[in-house]
């Protein structure tokens, strides 16, 4: 692109650029994501105004973007935020980019959720999605976020704020220490669930930018995490409260096993928009 460019060419230069990388429906996702954040376009403007100039550090910005993205850069490290249930959340390059079926967690507990005020308990909560989506959906609730660094935390915190939101957050290694003695009436958590072996079937933009730590479990025990949460549970869920995890497709009868051999009840296996087993939930 020179000094100056139309929507519509640069519209076709990104579509040039990123065309063997990403799939059409993924370059049209994009294209409206850039220029929304570069020029504050709408989906409509892109499509009514087509000869619209654009020029200096806004198309400069816009071509950066795009070359950041033919390296496969997730979009949201590139613009350092994202939209997940109607809230904005920073992102870093240390935490999870949170994912759309995480989404539909969310919005499976919000929906089951009656009008009673609900003490929470989100586990491993990484950018606080999840924590900051419910406490923002489900007024008068309590929440509690944990995490195992720091720094992860400090980001949560961040984005609770900037959503308006007041939440609890520990610093703990759920693997390794105990949580403070407290009760809750609904647990959840996404915890780490791809394994190792995995991998070859994943993407570089997953790979190359996003942290192994929160994305792979040892593949000996896929369930290490899940294990660990139901086992807190008996201590820290109230009777008759419900937990909920994001899981890998293919464990839904492995977790089923798990929760029946804890006394859990009502157990309910759902899938995602992808009609893939993601997601589980079992009364206490």
């Amino acid at each position: 692109m020179g000094k100056s460019s139309t929507i519509k060419n640069i519209i076709l230069h990104i579509k040039n650029e990123l065309n063997y990388i990403y799939s059409e429906h993924e370059i049209n996702n994009l294209i409206e994501i850039i220029l929304n954040h570069v020029v504050n376009l709408k989906k409509t403007d892109i499509h009514i105004y087509p000869e619209k100039t654009i020029s200096g550090n806004q198309l400069k910005a816009i071509e950066d973007i795009t070359k950041q993205l033919k390296n496969h850069k997730p979009i949201q490290q590139i613009l350092g935020e994202t939209e997940f249930y109607n809230i904005t959340l920073k992102i870093h390059s240390h935490i999870l980019i949170p994912r759309q079926e995480t989404e539909e967690l969310v919005d499976w507990i919000i929906k089951d959720a009656s009008s009673e005020e609900k003490r929470i308990l989100d586990i491993g909560t990484g950018s606080g999605c999840i924590a900051i989506a419910l406490a923002k959906n489900m007024p008068g609730s309590t929440v509690t976020a944990v995490d195992y660094k720091q720094q992860i935390l400090e980001i949560a915190r961040e984005n609770a704020d900037l959503n308006g939101v007041t939440i609890r957050f520990i610093l703990a290694d759920i693997l390794n220490e105990n949580l403070p003695p407290d009760h809750y009436d609904l647990i959840v958590s996404n915890p780490p669930y791809v394994k190792t072996s995995e991998k070859k079937f994943m993407q570089r933009n997953v790979l190359d930018y996003e942290p192994f730590e929160s994305l792979f479990v040892n593949g000996h025990d896929p369930l290490t995490f899940y294990r660990k949460i139901i086992q807190m549970a008996e201590n820290h869920l109230m009777h008759g409260g419900y937990i909920y995890f994001e899981i890998n497709e293919y464990m839904g009868k492995e977790m089923i096993s798990l929760l029946e051999e804890h006394g859990f009840k009502d157990i309910r296996l759902r899938k995602d928009l992808n009609k893939k087993d993601r997601m589980i939930k079992a009364q206490k």
